[in-house]
Formats: C-alpha cells, structure tokens, sequence
C-alpha cells in the first residue's frame, strides 16, 4: 500500500500503484498548459475490474513484490499502463465558473 494516499473513490487507504502521466493540452487562449494526471489502482475498487484484477489478485496473494514473480507483475502493470485512460481536458467554462464562484467566497 502506498502510505498516506487514500482512494479519493472509497476513502481508504488501499493504493496499490499510482501511474504518474505528464501530458499537455492548449487552453483558450492558445497556450499550451503542461500537467501531470494520476491513475491510482486501489486493491479495493479496482479488485473486479479486467486490467486491474490482476495486479489487486497478486497483492492479495504475495502481500508485495516477489523476486520470483516480478515477470508476473511486470505483465500485469505493463497491462494496466497500457490501458489506463487518458486525461480528460478540463473544461474552461466550469474551471473559470468555479474560479469566479471561489472569488465571491461561494466555494
């Protein structure tokens, strides 16, 4: 588990991996904006899904990495990076209502 993370999904403390993907994207303006998304698997809320099963099963089964199952893991989170979602694009219109609503103490 990684500590002092929680599952911002279930709130526990369950983070198995967290996937750090720099990426960018143009605002309004033309500029282009550079950021870093986070993927976090969670042993409890990602246990059923397809891509992530696997590495939660492996935890639940070895507690932490083995050296004798590292191929094994390494296949699974291979996987996993592969298939993990792309950032989504914020939406400048909700980012500037919340900004404006935070101005005026609403937030």
């Amino acid at each position: 588990m990684i500590p002092d993370r929680a599952c911002p999904r279930c709130r526990t403390d369950n983070i198995l991996a967290i996937l750090r993907r720099p990426h960018t994207w143009t605002n309004a303006s033309g500029i282009q904006i550079q950021g870093v998304d986070e993927v976090l698997l969670c042993a409890r809320c990602d246990a059923h899904d397809p891509i992530a099963g696997p590495i939660t099963a492996y935890f639940a089964v070895h507690g932490s990495a083995r050296p004798e199952s590292l191929a094994q893991l390494a296949r699974h989170l291979l996987h996993w990076i592969d298939q993990a979602r792309a950032p989504k694009l914020p939406d400048e219109n909700t980012l500037t209502a919340e900004a404006e609503a935070w101005y005026r103490g609403e937030l």
